[in-house]
């Protein structure tokens, strides 16, 4: 994908996600505000109906009274027997209707009363009845409007049951909150405080007037805290945008791991079109070289000099073992592309196969100057591996050692049992090193080391990451520990057969 292209897709991308969480801010700010005129609706209703009610039971309370002192102890007592308060007040208003008022029908003999009549006198009887009782009601609540303020609000109002209804209509509304209340003067004199706690009174207060149609000098208000109503409605937006809010995660995740996607793609579709460009440059070098040799020994006058003949073969074969070179790092490749590596697990002697390989290698070290230094200490040195690869990540690892070498190589290679029993194997040179930066990504695939200063170190970054994947099917580990200018160590821990 060239460059401008994942530009473009990166800046929708983001002007997409940017855009998301606009509608996301502006979404979450509303229905917060929905929620808070929700809380403040509800909370306004019920302290409404809790007025209506305290004003309704002290007119129902005043009207018994007054009734009861008017119609006397009879009617008192038969009061105090019902259960049903409105029942009481309105058997109370009929007795004292009758008593005061009561039209006398005389019966007339059904001869000469026809049923309109008598329908029209119970009428008659009925509206006279009504009207009687409509004076006294009216009676009593004007004397009820004069006297009832002039009472202390203690007497008016049950402070305590006050409360109680509250929280009854605030439940039955779904809001199980608590809260803190006061009566209040209008001068601002608190009458009645629910609870000393002074930190329980913050926030926004909820006021009604207790009695609206006492006069001007009279009034006393119900002031209403909730002290968690801030947390509370946040938890109830929370509960609501909880769904959206995993959404956003989810799509936010996504957007990361394409960007992240895309970039690692882009990185390994460079890697490998380097890989293809330094492999097709470093397969012309030696298939020039045999094709040149190959030339000079069909020349007659070149392929009669015996020492011609023998500088050319030496030519072809170290050309040749180039070319076997360069053949392995490509098979390496495939381990990773296809994802197996086609491993045969036998029992190994592991100091015997690198007292082998440090037979064989030697001859390569030597002609450096350098020298290797085997400390073969192991007891338990069986394991299960395949003899090739686990050949080949020595042979890796060494060579890595030679062509990063700083002056005259020192090798150390060494196996010891760690306290799990398993194998432990060491490389250890003398060289370059690897800085501290670099260490976490010497086993990725196609990573290269900067070496600096050594341009004359060729490779296709694959050695390392081989090692790394060969050790993992081995079920064993591998690290590095290095240090710049002082050397590179790699220690390999593998699992032991049980003998």
């Amino acid at each position: 994908m060239k460059k401008i292209y994942l530009r473009i897709l990166l800046c929708f991308m983001g002007i997409a996600f940017a855009s998301l969480m606009i509608v996301q801010v502006r979404y979450t700010e509303q229905i917060l505000q929905a929620n808070f005129d929700h809380f403040d609706e509800v909370v306004t209703s019920s302290m409404v109906h809790v007025v209506r009610q305290v004003n309704e039971e002290e007119v129902s309370t005043y009207l018994a009274k007054a009734i009861n002192e008017q119609i006397g102890t009879e009617a008192t007592a038969y009061i105090l027997d019902e259960t049903d308060e409105m029942q009481r007040l309105e058997t109370s208003i009929h007795k004292l209707s009758s008593k005061c008022y009561m039209p006398d029908v005389q019966p007339i003999g059904t001869d000469n009363r026809s049923l309109s009549k008598v329908h029209e006198a119970h009428s008659e009887r009925y509206h006279q009845f009504v009207q009687q009782s409509r004076e006294i009601i009216n009676k009593v609540i004007a004397k009820m409007l004069n006297d009832a303020p002039l009472l202390p609000i203690a007497e008016r109002v049950d402070f305590a049951a006050l409360g109680e209804h509250l929280q009854t209509e605030l439940v039955n509304n779904s809001i199980d909150l608590s809260f803190a209340y006061t009566i209040t003067e209008k001068n601002g004199k608190v009458v009645y405080r629910s609870t000393s706690d002074k930190s329980a009174y913050v926030g926004k207060c909820f006021r009604q007037q207790l009695f609206p149609a006492d006069p001007e000098g009279r009034i006393y208000f119900f002031d209403v805290w909730f002290p968690e109503r801030e947390q509370y409605n946040m938890s109830q937006t929370f509960r609501m945008l909880m769904p959206l809010l995993l959404l956003t995660i989810l799509i936010f995740t996504t957007f990361v791991l394409v960007i992240v996607y895309i970039f690692r793609q882009k990185r390994l579709s460079e890697i490998k079109t380097d890989f293809v460009n330094n492999m097709t440059h470093e397969l012309k070098t030696p298939i020039s070289s045999i094709s040149l040799a190959g030339q000079m020994l069909n020349d007659t006058a070149m392929n009669t000099n015996p020492k011609i003949i023998t500088q050319v073969s030496h030519v072809i074969a170290d050309e040749t073992k180039r070319l076997s070179f360069l053949v392995e790092r490509v098979l390496q490749m495939s381990v990773f592309e296809s994802g197996h590596a086609g491993i045969e697990f036998q029992e190994i002697d592991v100091n015997e196969l690198l007292t082998t390989i440090i037979n064989n290698f030697s001859f390569r070290v030597n002609n450096t100057n350098g020298k290797i230094i085997a400390q073969l200490k192991a007891t338990k040195t069986t394991v299960l591996a395949d003899e090739m690869h686990l050949t080949n990540v020595f042979y890796n690892l060494m060579d890595n050692a030679v062509k990063y070498r700083r002056g005259t190589l020192i090798l150390t290679i060494s196996t010891t049992n760690n306290d799990k029993g398993h194998l432990v194997i060491s490389i250890e040179d003398n060289g370059i090193g690897i800085a501290k930066d670099h260490l976490k990504n010497i086993f990725d695939k196609f990573y290269r080391v900067p070496t600096g200063n050594v341009h004359n170190v060729k490779g296709f970054g694959l050695g390392l990451a081989y090692v790394a994947r060969i050790i993992k099917l081995h079920h064993g580990t591998v690290r590095a520990e290095s240090a710049v200018n002082i050397g590179t160590k790699f220690v390999i821990e593998l699992p032991t057969t049980k003998m």
